[in-house]
């Protein structure tokens, strides 16, 4: 990385500062003296809202012989439960209420990186072995627990020089020192690719901050590739034709883009969307530029086909080492004959809202460790609107207010997967086995509410 940089090259920049490759270069060495050499197998927890900070700490913590883990949000619960695994030994954060680990807001931690500028002759970072490990990605999985996908060199930045050769390469956005907005944030597998990784790779540099509204993407200035998510880009339409910065290139990812956002884009700013398909599981698998409908071409190097019962499986160079081939993954697709594929949908319990996975048995396991919660069921059902699908929790809880237990959620989920509907039941309507099935639970949110739940 920084390979296809010079010394003076921006790698980063803000409304208030740009900062060069030989910066940063300085500012990673500067840092990494606060680590103690790793020993085999140990992990530091990285989370940092400014993609700058976030991007040395991971740097830093890769140079000092760590892998990193990446939760699945910023929540302080989530955070401590990954923290408290066994071979995550401290963590790196720029998160208020984080009580162990490194805060690299911290003056001390500043000066340290600081001081390195001037002193560090500049060099392309060291590319690390194929086969190490450099982060576990956690995500939310089927069974509520979060799933650890762990990636090597050859998955991350292989995945990351690609997809820069197969989207950048002869595009505008090619120029020297690309400039990448992401609207996604950069713990999460697309935002680490697209946010941080790709700019490293190709001579880019990336916005530290992460807007999600049309009013401050506005205010950024000259922006070449916008990343995004189908929630946010339809919030963009607020804006006028003119008030947004000219983009060459729009990327989206996490979940499907709806043929009329696609549209009122293409006919509002002038944008065809590059659609990004993939998993924390998978990486990359497949793209499409035709306005959010069509058949999804497999990337370079990947091969896709379909098991009998129409779940897809994937043949490719971003699965870990460890894992079979060809994988299934949680989808269905119709193969077409010339390799490309139409998305059926998912086959687990797992939803992406506004971008953003959600694991419906999380969020019931959540419900029922709850003090006073007797029994809950957790469904979703589909809605207009760039959110797609609402989360809805049927609770036996008689002693509890909804907004005690929105509190109590409120540690361990992201706001898109807070329950949009809470309805207090007596008893949930169970078979003789114990088994809830879906449709008796939806069809408690058929009737009209009553006085403790919420219409």
């Amino acid at each position: 990385m920084l390979s296809r940089h010079r010394q003076q090259t921006p790698v980063a920049w803000s409304r208030e500062k740009v900062t060069t490759a030989a910066e940063m270069r300085a500012h990673v060495e500067g840092f990494a003296q606060l680590l103690e050499p790793a020993s085999e197998g140990e992990e530091l927890l990285v989370i940092c809202r400014d993609r700058y900070r976030f991007a040395v700490a991971v740097l830093a913590a890769w140079h000092r012989g760590y892998s990193v883990a990446l939760p699945p949000n910023p929540q302080i619960e989530t955070i401590r439960a990954i923290r408290a695994r066994p071979q995550v030994v401290s963590g790196i954060h720029d998160v208020d209420g984080v009580d162990r680990g490194i805060d690299v807001r911290d003056a001390a931690v500043v000066e340290a990186a600081r001081a390195a500028v001037g002193r560090v002759p500049f060099a392309p970072l060291p590319t690390p072995k194929p086969s190490r490990l450099l982060a576990t990605v956690y995500t939310s999985g089927s069974t509520g627990d979060h799933v650890a996908c762990p990636k090597t060199a050859a998955q991350l930045l292989g995945e990351a020089r690609l997809l820069s050769q197969t989207f950048l390469a002869g595009s505008r956005a090619a120029s020297p020192g690309p400039r990448f907005l992401p609207m996604v944030p950069c713990h999460h597998i697309y935002g680490l690719l697209f946010g941080v990784l790709v700019p490293l790779v190709s001579g880019g540099s990336f916005y530290r901050n992460t807007p999600l509204h049309a009013a401050e993407v506005a205010a950024v200035g000259p922006v070449d590739v916008l990343v995004s998510v189908p929630a946010h880009l339809r919030g963009l339409l607020i804006a006028r034709h003119d008030e947004l910065p000219e983009i060459s290139t729009v990327f989206s990812s996490a979940a499907p883009l709806p043929a009329r956002t696609a549209s009122a884009l293409r006919e509002r700013f002038g944008w065809t969307i590059t659609e990004v398909f993939g998993s924390s599981e998978t990486g990359g698998i497949a793209w499409r530029k035709t306005g959010g409908r069509g058949p999804w071409t497999p990337l370079p190097g990947v091969t896709v086909d379909a098991a009998e019962d129409g779940q897809m499986r994937v043949t490719s160079p971003f699965l870990a080492p460890t894992v079979e081939q060809p994988y299934r993954a949680g989808d269905r697709i119709e193969l077409l004959d010339d390799g490309r594929f139409v998305h059926l949908g998912r086959v687990d319990g797992v939803l992406k809202i506004g971008g953003v996975r959600v694991s419906v048995a999380e969020i019931e396991r959540r419900l029922l460790s709850i003090d006073g919660v007797k029994d809950a069921g957790v469904t979703s059902a589909k809605v207009s609107g760039p959110r797609g699908h609402e989360i809805r929790a049927a609770v036996v809880a008689p002693e509890l207010t909804i907004g005690e237990l929105r509190g109590a959620l409120r540690g361990w989920l992201a706001a898109v997967a807070m329950p949009r509907r809470i309805l207090f039941v007596e008893a949930l309507p169970r078979g003789a086995s114990g088994k809830l099935r879906r449709k008796d639970l939806d069809a408690l949110f058929e009737r009209p509410p009553a006085d403790g739940g919420e219409p």
